[in-house]
């Protein structure tokens, strides 16, 4: 079954053909947007908010220098490092771990204390790492990870 349309021949009955009509009706594309332009400037005021801030006077001074983070070694011998890059590591042991940790520290809890394993260590001796230096008083841990390229 197939059909013709607008040849006029085939259509069965008049012969009038109607011209394209290439024009948009732009209209309603303008009416919606004065409705979206009305809405905005309507709600734009009512969006912005007036917080009275005490701000205190800016300074001049520099901000104070970031202290050195200490790293916390574990090995997979069981062998323990703490240290800083700048005054090298010490060997700790389990016994000696809190004592060591504080002179690395200066007894300053708020220091950084980053944390690296051997690849092949327990995780079960990194944890007890971990909860053995929170114990100590320190919270403020991350653990250093590489990336491994193959």
């Amino acid at each position: 079954m197939a059909a013709t349309v607008g040849t006029g021949e085939s259509s069965g009955g008049s012969k009038k053909r109607f011209g394209d009509n290439a024009e948009i009706n732009v209209t309603p594309f303008v009416d919606v947007m004065l409705v979206l332009l009305i809405i905005f400037m309507v709600a734009a005021p009512l969006a912005t908010v007036n917080i009275k801030l005490d701000l205190p006077p800016p300074s001049a001074d520099s901000p104070p220098l970031p202290v050195e983070p200490v790293f916390v070694s574990l090995q997979d011998t069981g062998q323990i490092f703490i240290g800083t890059q700048s005054t090298g590591e010490v060997e700790a042991t389990w016994v000696t771990f809190r004592q060591v940790l504080s002179d690395k520290t200066g007894g300053d809890y708020k220091r950084k204390i980053f944390v690296r394993a051997d690849q092949k260590t327990k995780y079960a001796d990194v944890m007890k790492m971990m909860d053995e230096i929170q114990d100590s008083g320190y919270h403020e841990l991350s653990l250093v990870a590489e990336d491994v390229v193959d």
